[in-house]
């Protein structure tokens, strides 16, 4: 990144969370007998600065509409676009048909130049899992991370859930399930180092990449079929912009996303998913690094949930490194000219360096 950051100003750790946090933002998490640097927990005031980055990201086939939103747009794979790779090769479990902008799941390759081989991402757009968000979450993150970070970014297109609730539960899950086994598996081809495989998620992208990285091994109820599907599914590293977390309406208020993820379930059947699928009560001991940032006042997915994943998460002693801004407006991307919340970017280098995660 050629440009600075914008200067931030922590003010305060958010108390409710933290435990025994320096004057640095630093929570010193000694009692679990790994690194004192574990977690860090902080909220943002902007101080001056700007950072704008522009980026050429290329066109592709985009849909008018998605199947139950109008006047947003969505991905539709390209058979004839070498960049473009099936989760697949041939009809994905559970699909109803062949059209390219419903019922083929894919990836679209953005490669790093760099070290080789080089650590890879699987990027996860929002979008309510109905939809899939603009291209603020897509194209234009996968090629900052390939151009500025130097990391093979796979853009996941994952399947929507329909109006009669084809492509509910699991079904997302297995997509985004088999996207880290393809990449693992692929990781020679595109020069990627599998032991550096992780995986980034927007809002309800975010949830869906939490789940893949807190339950790994957890096919959701597919039944595997091919070789990729005894792949490796675990990741090195997860990354979240203003997640949904949990799926609970008694922690979180309700959303769509989870009305269209359920879609379909009902009573105790409904009740047991929303616990289950709640990521933050998903993390093991062996949960992989986590970096979160969020805008205190999104007015689409409650910062609650990012709230609840940092306390579970620091329960855990899993390591992470939570930024809240108090100003973050929702499906901002890569948050160019969100005075403060733009500034995630470099701290999400930064962190990843800590962790040797980039060369």
């Amino acid at each position: 990144m050629g440009d600075p950051a914008p200067a931030l100003r922590p003010v305060r750790d958010i108390a409710n969370i933290g435990s025994r946090a320096g004057a640095d933002g630093e929570a010193h998490q000694s009692s679990t007998g790994k690194s004192m640097r574990r977690s860090r927990w902080t909220y943002y005031v902007p101080a001056a600065g700007l950072l704008i980055w522009v980026l050429a990201t290329g066109t592709r086939a985009w849909g008018q509409t998605a199947p139950t939103t109008a006047g947003a747009a969505y991905p539709c794979y390209e058979a004839a676009n070498p960049d473009d790779i099936r989760l697949w090769p041939g009809r994905a479990p559970g699909a109803v048909g062949d059209e390219p902008c419903r019922d083929i799941p894919f990836v679209q390759v953005f490669r790093a130049g760099g070290v080789d081989p080089g650590p890879a991402l699987v990027l996860i757009p929002g979008g309510g899992y109905d939809h899939l968000s603009n291209e603020r979450e897509q194209a234009t993150v996968a090629a900052y991370f390939a151009e500025h970070l130097k990391i093979t970014t796979f853009l996941l297109s994952y399947r929507l859930v329909q109006p009669d609730g084809t492509y509910r539960y699991p079904v997302p899950l297995w997509d985004g399930r088999r996207a880290v086994r393809l990449v693992r598996t692929l990781s020679a081809r595109y020069g990627v180092d599998p032991n550096r495989i992780g995986v980034f998620g927007f809002s309800a992208g975010g949830h869906l990449a939490a789940l893949i990285a807190f339950r790994p091994k957890d096919d959701f109820g597919f039944t595997p079929g091919d070789v990729i599907d005894a792949a490796d599914d675990t990741v090195a590293v997860l990354g979240l912009g203003y997640p949904l977390v949990a799926l609970d309406p008694a922690v979180v208020p309700p959303s769509g996303s989870v009305r269209h993820l359920l879609a379909g379930y009902h009573g105790a059947e409904r009740a047991a998913l929303e616990q289950q699928l709640s990521a933050q009560t998903q993390i093991g001991p062996d949960a992989p690094a986590v970096f979160l940032f969020d805008g205190l006042d999104d007015q689409r997915v409650s910062s609650k949930n990012s709230l609840l994943l940092a306390q579970a998460l620091r329960d855990a002693g899993v390591p992470n490194d939570i930024h809240l801004f108090d100003h973050g407006p929702h499906g901002v991307g890569l948050a160019m000219g969100v005075t403060g919340e733009e500034a995630w970017p470099r701290l999400f280098q930064d962190w990843l360096l800590q962790r040797g995660f980039l060369p």
